[in-house]
């Protein structure tokens, strides 16, 4: 079965917050920490990020990170963020 995702709006610009990776495709957005920044070779950078949930992602001026919209949020993640949030 192929998965169709239509994503609309801007990349996002922000190194943390609820976003939307273009991969891995997931069905929530997470609240992802930009974690590393390198020169992808062809004049541009490429970024690795990490969720509080400890999903991986990985994006480029060709696959950026997207805002969350009305994403469903990952649960694990909110629950790390409220947890933040209490400290």
């Amino acid at each position: 079965m192929n998965q169709v995702v239509m994503i609309t709006g801007p990349a996002s610009t922000a190194e943390r917050g609820w976003l939307k990776p273009a991969f891995p495709f997931s069905v929530r957005a997470h609240f992802f920490e930009q974690e590393q920044s390198v020169p992808d070779g062809e004049g541009g950078r490429s970024f690795a990020w990490r969720s509080l949930c400890g999903v991986d992602a990985f994006s480029t001026r060709q696959a950026p990170m997207f805002e969350a919209g009305n994403w469903t949020r990952c649960k694990k993640c909110e629950q790390q963020v409220t947890r933040r949030a209490a400290a």
